[in-house]
């Protein structure tokens, strides 16, 4: 079936190249260039040139002929050799490239990014000359060039302050303008704004008043911290102090009274009283202490009798064993090693008494166990006799089974 499917096609290499035809003469295309509806042949042009067509070649009826091709590809090559326009820039002036490049940059730049480079580059001359050891203050100190850093530093304070009010003004007519441009949310804010300006004026208006009230209330704290009243409370729960005219008027009355003659002399008549009783008061004391030391000491003594009472009976019976006292004192250290060992020896023997219970109790439970296995085996043992008993007696009835099949037979 391959074979016959493609047994009909024409061989690919036997066709003729389009681009190996003579080029026909020019003279024979005296006509303009004819639009591409001309160029393409007719329906019954590719009719008779398949009809041409051998059954071996291509079929090139759909393609246009060699005049036709080498015509086109004329016009393609006079259309290539047409000369193009090219645009020539006039010479720049004498400054350099990068200067002109510079002031157009200059030019185009707005006035809010020039304020800012400005700045920028202000804050760079000031981070310099707080450097002490910025080589070129020293090149210019070199060169003999009158340099004064507070000039300088003046001088960048003044450009500051110029640059501050520029970027005021500026921030102020750009938010006028955006007011005005901006929706109405943009406008109230901005009114909002200047309603603030306009406070702030008055606040500034009233600061002479706010300054006289200020220095009242400073000069009544210096008067309330002389007076000693700064440190009360001033709330419901604590009482208020006395009046300062109550308190002075109590307090010359006082004085007033100290100092009069008749007062003084009480108070000398009442101190020597109270000086005699003071000292009928220590008087009296003494005699008790010493009264308490008397009775201590008594007390001692007495106890010290009952001591040496008690003592000398004891003394009276150890007298005649006095010799035997080194032995009593050796048998005694002995005793002590003894009672020591002794007491090693109860040590371990309750330890051996706990060992020996734990084997007992493992011993009972192994008890248990056998027993318990032998009860198993007892069982399993009658278990098996029976199962025994009855495999025989099946067989049995087996073999007669058989037997009365065999008489049968």
């Amino acid at each position: 079936m391959s074979a016959n499917k493609y047994a009909n096609l024409p061989d690919i290499d036997t066709a003729q190249d389009v681009y190996e035809t003579e080029d026909a003469p020019a003279s024979s295309h005296t006509h303009g260039d004819s639009s591409e509806d001309e160029a393409v042949p007719t329906r019954s042009a590719i009719r008779r040139a398949g009809e041409v067509a051998s059954k071996e070649e291509l079929d090139v009826g759909h393609l246009m002929d060699a005049a036709e091709a080498s015509r086109k590809f004329q016009q393609a090559e006079k259309r290539k050799a047409r000369p193009r326009t090219r645009y020539i820039y006039p010479p720049s002036p004498a400054q350099s490239d990068s200067e002109s490049i510079e002031g157009e940059n200059a030019r185009h730049v707005p006035l809010p990014s020039r304020i800012k480079i400005l700045q920028a580059e202000l804050a760079a001359l000031e981070s310099e000359l707080a450097d002490p050891s910025n080589p070129l203050l020293f090149k210019e100190q070199e060169e003999e060039i009158a340099v004064d850093p507070g000039e300088m530093l003046r001088g960048l304070v003044d450009v500051r302050v110029r640059l501050e009010k520029i970027r005021q003004g500026s921030e102020g007519r750009e938010r006028l303008v955006n007011s005005i441009l901006s929706p109405p949310q943009m406008a109230a804010v901005i009114s909002s704004h200047l309603h603030q300006r306009v406070d702030h004026g008055k606040e500034a208006n009233d600061k002479p008043e706010i300054r006289n009230f200020v220095e009242m209330d400073k000069r009544v704290a210096e008067l309330e911290k002389i007076v000693g009243t700064a440190t009360t409370a001033a709330d419901e729960t604590s009482t208020l102090p006395l009046p300062l005219v109550t308190q002075i008027s109590r307090i010359h009355y006082q004085l007033h009274a100290l100092t009069t003659p008749r007062h003084i002399d009480n108070i000398s008549r009442r101190l020597k009283l109270l000086m005699s009783d003071l000292d009928r008061a220590s008087n009296a004391q003494q005699a008790h202490r010493r009264q308490s030391q008397s009775d201590a000491k008594s007390s001692d003594s007495s106890s010290n009798v009952k001591l040496s009472n008690d003592i000398v009976p004891v003394l009276h019976r150890l007298s005649p064993a006095l010799p035997q006292i080194p032995h009593i004192l050796n048998r005694l250290r002995t005793l002590s090693t003894l009672h020591a060992s002794a007491g090693e020896f109860q040590k371990n023997l309750e330890g051996l008494e706990d060992e020996q219970a734990r084997m007992k109790e493992s011993l009972d439970e192994l008890d248990q166990a056998v027993a318990a296995v032998e009860k198993s085996l007892e069982e399993n043992r009658k278990i098996v006799n029976g199962n025994a008993e009855g495999l025989e007696k099946r067989v049995k009835d087996l073999f007669r089974r058989l037997d009365e099949l065999g008489k049968r037979d």
